[in-house]
């Protein structure tokens, strides 16, 4: 009475061949991370999905990399090298390559979201100074000046609360140091 395995019917329904997939997808991607971490194996895996999407994973470099290096070990098997040995080569550099450069572009892409993002926020900080310090000569109506004018307003009482804070602590610590003089001076003359 020992444990029987049930074959598995396909299932025909494709979103739940392609929710399968996922699953099991990611345990084999997991397996074969863990394989060569922890067996210091390099590994390499090739997989499409149910809706033709291409997944892989290298442990050392890229996919491409390893199925060169199979191609360099069938050299030297004793059935010989594989058919059209040198096109597949040449495809699978190129490929590499292609991959290669695609993975510049994205990092290019993404350095100039950022430059994008970096220059919006350059431009909203040279904003905010002009309205503390505006362009008198560009000021045309009232309703621009009421703004320029609350703006500096809002600035000045920011201002002036944290000097008041401020002020407030050195009065509190040239305080507790001359308690602490004229107690230690006390102490002294007995």
């Amino acid at each position: 009475m020992g444990y029987k395995r049930h074959p598995k019917k396909r299932d025909v329904d494709p979103s739940s061949r392609q929710m399968i997939y996922s699953k099991g997808r990611e345990t084999i991607l997991k397996k074969a991370v863990e394989l060569s971490t922890f067996d210091d194996t390099e590994v390499g895996v090739l997989m499409f999905s149910p809706t033709g999407e291409l997944t892989t994973y290298a442990s050392k470099g890229r996919i491409e990399d390893m199925f060169l290096r199979y191609i360099k070990e069938r050299r030297d098997d004793p059935d010989g090298p594989l058919e059209n040995e040198e096109f597949l080569c040449q495809c699978l550099k190129r490929l590499k390559f292609e991959a290669e450069m695609m993975d510049k572009m994205d990092r290019c892409d993404a350095l100039q979201r950022q430059l994008n993002e970096l220059k919006w926020l350059d431009n909203k900080a040279e904003e905010k100074l002009r309205a503390y310090k505006p362009d008198v000569s560009k000021i045309h109506s009232a309703a621009e000046a009421d703004y320029h004018q609350e703006v500096i307003t809002k600035a000045l009482r920011k201002v002036e609360n944290v000097k008041a804070k401020l002020l407030e602590e050195e009065t509190s610590t040239s305080n507790r140091t001359s308690d602490g003089a004229s107690t230690s001076g006390r102490c002294g003359s007995s």
